[in-house]
């Protein structure tokens, strides 16, 4: 009886020993931090920097040749559209003359005048011959009326006359023509008169601000020379530089924003442009980029970005995809399992190794499209020691 008991007695024992142990030695669960999937909006966005610029810029020239005076615009200034006088330009007066030019066109002044002397003492010759001409067709006229002269005389007389009536018009063109060189020649000599001419005002075809003074102080200027750029404010712009193989992705009309320009708050915009050609640029850290230039017309109130000029640095983002409710999960959850999209979801204190689709990767969010539903936990940064059935404890 004694003997029973205590075999009973250490038969419990080591029961119980052997539970202790199995205890001791069980796999501890791990702890994980995890995430609950949820449902909202996700957008995929391209950004970039770039600058502030008009879209309508207007540059004055000057219409003539002439003497610009020192424009008094300055930078902002606003300027109304066929009102405002943007600059003014007086008339080239001739250049003095040195002795040795002065000689030579007081010689060309004295060959002008020889020359149209001689055109006048040839007309007068060729007007006493062309009289005598005339004369000699009355005579044979009256000769051959009378059947005296024969009719090849008269037709002779008759040709002499007009020949001698069109040489005289000749010389009375050339008359003209020594007459203009001769004050063409004395021209020259006249003394140039300061301030002399028409003063011609400039004014800007359209309305808006000035944005560049391209020329401001006073000098010769010839007839398309850039004097001032005027731009129309109220439609501004901005040019960002994304890189080529964002910009591919990138098409007119879709949404846009400008952000980190110094204001309080996000000016909306859309894709007006996105230029066909390319261009290389140098990064900050000495690495070529082929980058393109997308256009971004702002849209909304101008009062929204009305602190805002041309030049100024901004920053923009492009929405190509924008999902108003999906199923999201942190981006920390995601693992790679050869070579696919992964997460690690918590069922019953284990965690269970599911593939999934992602959509739109933010920064902080992935967007799933297969794989997770709401309100699935998912581990977050899971460690090397979670794997498929291992046990988790938050």
């Amino acid at each position: 009886m004694r003997s029973s008991r205590r075999w009973g007695v250490i038969g419990a024992v080591a029961v119980l020993g052997a539970v202790a142990v199995a205890w001791l030695l069980r796999p501890q669960a791990i702890r994980v931090e995890t995430a609950t999937a949820r449902r909202g909006p996700v957008a995929e966005t391209v950004s970039d920097q770039g600058i502030a610029r008009v879209r309508q810029a207007y540059v004055v020239a000057s219409p003539v040749n002439g003497r610009l005076e020192r424009v008094s615009l300055e930078v902002g200034d606003r300027i109304l559209a066929n009102r405002t006088v943007v600059a003014r330009i007086r008339p080239i007066a001739p250049e003095f003359l040195d002795p040795r030019t002065r000689l030579q066109a007081e010689s060309a002044v004295q060959a002008a005048r020889s020359a149209l002397e001689s055109a006048i003492a040839q007309r007068d010759r060729l007007e006493a011959d062309a009289t005598r001409a005339r004369d000699q067709l009355e005579r044979t006229r009256r000769l051959a009326s009378h059947g005296v002269a024969a009719p090849q005389e008269l037709e002779n007389a008759d040709a002499d006359a007009a020949q001698a009536a069109h040489a005289v018009r000749a010389a009375e063109a050339d008359i003209l023509t020594r007459r203009a060189n001769l004050e063409s020649a004395e021209s020259t000599l006249k003394t140039p008169a300061a301030g002399s001419g028409q003063l011609v005002l400039v004014t800007s075809p359209a309305s808006g601000v000035v944005t560049r003074l391209i020329q401001q102080s006073e000098r010769t200027v010839t007839v398309g020379t850039q004097l001032v750029e005027v731009g129309d404010t109220s439609g501004l712009e901005a040019a960002i530089e994304f890189l080529s193989q964002d910009a591919v992705k990138i098409r007119p009309g879709q949404r846009a924003a400008i952000y980190n320009w110094g204001g309080p708050a996000e000016i909306a915009a859309e894709v007006r442009l996105v230029e066909p050609q390319g261009f290389t640029k140098v990064s900050a850290l000495g690495v070529e980029e082929q980058r393109t230039l997308v256009i971004l017309q702002f849209v909304g109130p101008p009062d929204t970005w009305a602190r805002l000029a041309p030049g100024y640095r901004v920053w923009g983002r492009v929405y190509l995809r924008d999902v108003p409710d999906a199923v999201l999960i942190p981006i920390g959850a995601l693992v790679r399992d050869h070579g696919e999209w992964a997460v690690f979801c918590v069922d019953q204190g284990r965690a269970h190794l599911q593939r999934v689709r992602i959509g739109v990767l933010t920064d902080r969010d992935a967007e799933v499209m297969t794989g997770v539903g709401p309100g699935d936990v998912v581990v977050l940064y899971p460690s090397d020691e979670v794997h498929d059935g291992a046990r988790v404890a938050e």
